[in-house]
């Protein structure tokens, strides 16, 4: 009888050693954007993340990108991105993701090294391209985690960017 309740507790604690969110989870969050292009390249950013179960989390982000304390004329530029993340490494409370997906800026700046992209074009003022996301998650308490993400971008060197945030979801218990 020990060894069946041991079982059963093995596998109702599991979800919460591997999980990066509770399934079915919403979360709202907000980052700080460093871009590797200029010192002075700046941003911020809003998130919707749901986690369909307790490894993928989709990631909806929107980005603006701007120049800080600078005389020249640095271009601003919106950007959204849509992609999934999922677990590489777990230590709880600290989850190491990693998740692939779409990124659309509206940056005319691409216009110019467009040949060199690596996967990359351009629709009108659009510019469209795939990102590889990495992700450091540290749960603080149940519904607040910060993050810290490392952005690759096809569109180039120019785009790649560095965030730190947090998340939260709103329904945790």
């Amino acid at each position: 009888m020990k060894k069946i309740i041991i079982f059963i507790c093995m596998l109702s604690f599991s979800p919460m050693a591997i999980a990066q969110y509770d399934p079915g989870a919403m979360n709202y969050g907000f980052s700080v954007i460093k871009s590797f292009h200029s010192l002075n390249e700046t941003g911020a950013g809003v998130r919707l993340e749901y986690a369909s179960n307790c490894y993928t989390t989709f990631i909806g982000e929107y980005n603006r990108l701007f120049s800080v304390g600078t005389k020249e004329d640095v271009e601003s530029y919106n950007e959204l991105a849509l992609g999934v993340n999922l677990i590489l490494f777990n230590w709880y409370p600290t989850t190491i993701t990693a998740g692939l997906g779409y990124i659309g800026n509206d940056s005319t700046a691409f216009e110019e090294i467009e040949e060199d992209a690596f996967l990359g074009f351009r629709t009108g003022d659009l510019n469209h391209g795939v990102q590889i996301k990495i992700r450091a998650l540290h749960q603080i308490s149940v519904p607040v985690h910060i993050f810290a993400e490392f952005n690759v971008k096809s569109l180039g060197r120019r785009y790649d960017t560095f965030l730190v945030g947090f998340s939260y979801d709103f329904d945790a218990r």
